[in-house]
């Protein structure tokens, strides 16, 4: 799930990544190509008329075989950037009848609001279609009145314009092809625009994340200069790699050699180190903070013998592909000190283009060498 970046992950995948990370970067249809509004009659020109100042309800988006709230919520985050003010995430959960079309698809939601009533005057509901590891194969979006009217529905395959232009091979890509349809229905704007609003929900999200508040972020750039100053004679023990969730003390072998090859700091590898719990998650930041977190934790408990101490985790797409490489460092007593993250929207990460755990130690000795020196 991203944004219309180089990541491909595969379905399945999606807690990985971070709205944030693909907000500004998607590929937007270019001025002039947004599709015809979908709909007619009454009930879609009502909806039309409301346009950004309809009060929808985002319910969570059917991903393969089951609701996705998270998916839900980049939805509602790219509408509000999109312009919409009234926008609320719904937790009741909608199951498409199994092998239903779009009008079943539709009708069936209807009956499903009617008995589950929203706040809001409308409902959304959104259902990617496609084959694990093969990604996905339509695009499907529902729009109804709290009576359970529909007023929206669409459709789009590979056989259409603009599936074909945005290319939909993964959950964010769907979601941005869903709002591009919306556009010209609801007179969105561009969800991808630098002046985009910022509203309620994004806001939620980064809560979600626990990224460090103003005090903390200045704390850390302290530790970072003290850090620097420090590194050509501080020691640090970098603990065994965790890489597509298991641990693996080589890969900290090998990422000791490169950090002392290149004469960063002294490096030690640790043969056992923390076994770090770090929930799968659709928003990124909220993986790399609580990876964090987690280590800081352990190195408060279990101070090591050595002036800082490192923890890498990457998440391997496939064998011959990487989709996030994460590491954190604390001093002795556990601040934490950096705490880094990297994909393919980042410079470091494209000229390395990992593919192994190897890969990732390389980029990890790459990035700390702009914190060493």
């Amino acid at each position: 799930m991203e944004r219309c970046s180089n990541n491909k992950p595969r379905m399945g995948t999606i807690a990985t990544l971070c709205v944030a990370a693909f907000i500004g970067t998607v590929c937007s249809l270019r001025a002039g190509e947004q599709a015809a509004p979908t709909g007619q009659g009454r009930l879609f020109d009502q909806l039309k008329s409301a346009g950004l100042d309809a009060s929808l309800t985002v319910l969570p988006v059917g991903l393969g075989s089951r609701p996705s709230p998270q998916v839900g919520e980049v939805v509602g985050m790219l509408l509000e950037r999109a312009g919409m003010k009234n926008l609320e995430i719904g937790a009741a959960e909608f199951r498409a009848p199994e092998k239903a079309d779009l009008s079943q698809t539709a009708a069936a939601f209807g009956e499903f609001v009617r008995a589950n009533p929203p706040a809001t005057d409308y409902a959304l509901y959104a259902d990617f279609l496609g084959t694990p590891g093969k990604g996905f194969t339509e695009v499907r979006g529902v729009i109804v009145n709290k009576q359970g009217e529909v007023a929206w529905q669409d459709r789009q395959t590979a056989e259409d314009a603009d599936f074909k232009r945005l290319k939909p091979g993964e959950p964010m890509t769907c979601c941005l092809l869903l709002v591009e349809r919306l556009r010209p229905v609801l007179n969105l704007g561009d969800p991808n625009r630098e002046d985009a609003p910022q509203g309620k929900l994004a806001q939620r999200w980064e809560q979600k994340t626990g990224t460090p508040d103003e005090a903390e972020q200045k704390a850390m750039k302290e530790r970072q200069q003290a850090f620097k100053k420090a590194a050509s004679t501080a020691t640090i023990v970098v603990y065994p790699v965790r890489a597509d969730g298991k641990s693996n003390p080589v890969s900290a072998v090998h990422l000791a050699k490169l950090l002392n090859d290149a004469r960063l700091i002294k490096a030690i590898a640790a043969s056992d180190g923390p076994q770090l719990d770090i929930k799968g998650n659709m928003n990124e930041q909220k993986m790399l903070w609580d990876m964090a977190r987690a280590f800081h934790e352990h190195v408060q408990a279990h101070p090591p013998e050595a002036d800082y101490a490192l923890f890498a985790d990457y998440m391997m797409m496939d064998k011959n592909a990487v989709g996030t490489v994460h590491f954190a460092v604390c001093d002795r007593t556990g601040q934490l000190v950096i705490v880094d993250y990297q994909n393919d929207h980042h410079t470091d990460f494209n000229a390395i283009k990992p593919k192994s755990a190897e890969d990732c130690n390389r980029l990890v000795s790459k990035r700390l060498e702009g914190y060493c020196k």
